[in-house]
């Protein structure tokens, strides 16, 4: 176990977030609190974030996405869970980074060894990720029945240890198909190579949004 996984894991027995510390852990926030300040050990990054009606509200503006980050560094495979929506469905989409420097670039799966972000419900989930060239990105086909977040979804998704990644999208939105599985594959000459220590959750977007998430939760396999 990592140094920062065992002080967060220090960190949830002490904030009752619900942590199972062992070889394999879970860690989730549902944002239940007073509205204001993220709190809890999370500092926000690009155009911020803050608590509202038990939400993580988060606020992007052009060329800036905006998120939390925390100190976390996580080996693979892992899975990672959220509800999401967006004041701005045709401009609203999410992004998630492991293993990255602090700040999030323009969005959380820059700079990461390995992100998964998507820029609105009916584009390409796409994943970041290091090379001996750079930071690389790789999409996977839209599939029949993606569409805008209309409505509170849930996201779920498996980041396997080649870095190939399974989501699960549920629109809750009343239409058909009630949800989509898309499937990233293992991308050619990724480094398993840290390039940090954070965790960052947040928003893709230039647009201000809000972009909300919540009932989030992350578990290494």
């Amino acid at each position: 176990m990592s140094r920062h996984l065992a002080a967060f894991c220090n960190f949830l027995v002490l904030t009752l977030l619900a942590p199972m510390c062992v070889a394999q852990f879970t860690v989730s926030d549902n944002f239940n609190r007073a509205n204001g300040p993220v709190g809890l050990g999370w500092s926000v990054w690009g155009n911020g974030a803050q608590i509202n009606n038990d939400e993580l509200e988060t606020f992007g503006e052009p060329n800036i996405a905006g998120g939390i980050q925390r100190l976390l560094d996580v080996t693979f495979p892992l899975k990672f869970s959220f509800d999401f929506n967006t004041a701005t469905p045709t401009d609203g989409g999410w992004s998630i980074g492991f293993n990255s420097p602090a700040g999030g670039g323009q969005g959380s799966a820059n700079g990461s060894e390995v992100g998964v972000y998507q820029f609105d419900g009916s584009r390409p989930v796409c994943i970041s990720f290091q090379t001996s060239s750079g930071q690389m990105f790789q999409c996977a086909s839209v599939v029949s029945g993606q569409r805008t977040y209309t409505a509170t979804a849930q996201i779920s998704a498996t980041v396997n240890a080649d870095f190939s990644v399974k989501v699960t999208i549920e629109y809750n939105d009343g239409l058909l198909p009630a949800s989509v599985k898309v499937n990233v594959p293992s991308p050619v000459g990724a480094l398993t190579t840290s390039q940090g220590d954070y965790l960052i959750l947040g928003n893709s977007d230039g647009d201000f949004g809000p972009h909300n998430f919540d009932n989030f939760k992350l578990s290494l396999m």
